[in-house]
């Protein structure tokens, strides 16, 4: 069996694993089975050191036998859940007798992960391990990810609110039958644009939470490529010439029509563009290219072509760098370019982009020189003749 703990995911290279048995001798055949493996041992011989280092050395999981004199192993795992510093800790069982159902029952409800019985096969021990360590790595990256989506959904809720809150405290102040003066009417457009910030924030959840579950409707048919960016571009001129940031569109010989919902897709474009120009300075240049791909996919003995139209948007803007790439299309992720900028987003524009791309049958993409050029682009499927 190829060794699953040599691959190049990383996260389970060499990992460390404590192993509680009060006999030695069980101890010695373990270490030695894996002694040409990738794992560090560390051996303990009774619950009480096992508490101890689990909580100094902070193993990646601990081979936890069940049957040990003065503190056995349902005890031993109660006290390592019960401490903050060991609770999240994966733990396998072991138990001598293969039908012992109780223990093993009673094992996992107080909360370990999983169970084996002796004598240890390790190359099951290893595809294990490799799996529970995968797994707790995946729940502390969604932890984490949950956290700062609140702290970020507080923060951007909370500003808009306090905004709208204080206009109304100052109109509620204001001396009543008093016309509205000027400085009225400036708090006013400050509460509606706190509220259209706000409203937008909400929109984006709720877009999100719609294609997610597949509860967005798309109007598809035959258009030209052109049906759905020449109108946001008409519809950004002053912005760009108000940023002095030169704009041009370049359609390539033999773009097919696509099946596409125009309106919908007019949204990834739309938000491709302001991006585009959020990160280029006065005095840059974006470019939309538009061009004809031809995929091959691999079915069985077959070589299937597939026709689309690729839309490229290219800006000399600050750029992103290369280990950020992969981030750009998930929620709520920030890059270290997007955190420079004045104009704060939702977070949530290229992942309703990619949704909205996916779910016609196209795909998106990103590619970046920093300080060079960005392209962000996507493709939508070509139209049938039938």
């Amino acid at each position: 069996m190829r060794d699953l703990l040599n691959d190049e995911d990383s996260s389970v290279q060499n990992p460390t694993l404590l192993v509680v048995d009060d006999t030695e001798d069980n101890l010695d055949l373990l270490e030695f089975a894996l002694k040409r493996k990738p794992v560090n041992l560390i051996r303990a011989t009774s619950g009480r050191a096992c508490l101890e280092l689990a909580a100094q050395r902070k193993p990646d999981l601990i081979l936890l036998d069940i049957q040990m004199p003065e503190m056995d192993g349902f005890e031993t795992l109660r006290r390592l859940r019960a401490n903050p510093n060991t609770a999240k800790i994966p733990v396998i069982f072991l138990t001598a007798q293969k039908k012992d159902a109780d223990s093993i029952a009673t094992g996992l409800a107080m909360g370990a992960d999983q169970y084996l019985t002796k004598p240890i096969d390790t190359e099951e021990l290893l595809v294990r391990t490799k799996m529970l360590i995968r797994l707790k790595k995946a729940e502390a990256e969604l932890e984490r990810t949950r956290a700062d989506f609140m702290a970020m959904l507080v923060h951007d809720l909370r500003s808009p609110l306090i905004g709208i809150k204080s206009v109304v405290e100052l109109l509620q102040d204001a001396d009543k039958g008093v016309p509205l003066n000027n400085d009225h009417f400036e708090l006013l457009g400050s509460a509606h644009a706190s509220s259209r910030k706000l409203l937008e924030l909400i929109s984006d959840f709720l877009d999100v939470s719609k294609y997610e579950g597949g509860n967005i409707d798309f109007d598809r048919e035959p258009v030209l490529v052109s049906s759905f960016i020449d109108p946001i571009i008409h519809q950004m001129e002053f912005q760009f010439r108000q940023k002095n940031v030169a704009l041009t569109t370049t359609y390539a010989e033999g773009v097919p029509k696509v099946f596409a919902d125009a309106r919908k897709t007019e949204q990834v474009v739309m938000n491709f563009l302001s991006n585009a120009l959020k990160f280029t300075k006065s005095g840059g240049k974006i470019e939309v290219r538009v061009q004809p791909l031809t995929e091959r996919e691999e079915r069985g003995s077959e070589t299937i072509e597939k026709e689309y139209a690729k839309i490229s948007i290219t800006d000399n803007g600050v750029g992103i760098a290369k280990e950020e790439l992969p981030i750009l299309f998930e929620r709520y992720k920030q890059t270290s370019s997007g955190k420079t900028v004045k104009q704060k987003g939702t977070g949530l524009g290229l992942v309703i982009c990619k949704l909205i791309v996916q779910a016609q049958g196209g795909h998106v993409g990103v590619e970046s020189e920093p300080g060079v050029k960005t392209t962000f682009f996507f493709t939508m499927p070509a139209a049938t003749d039938a």
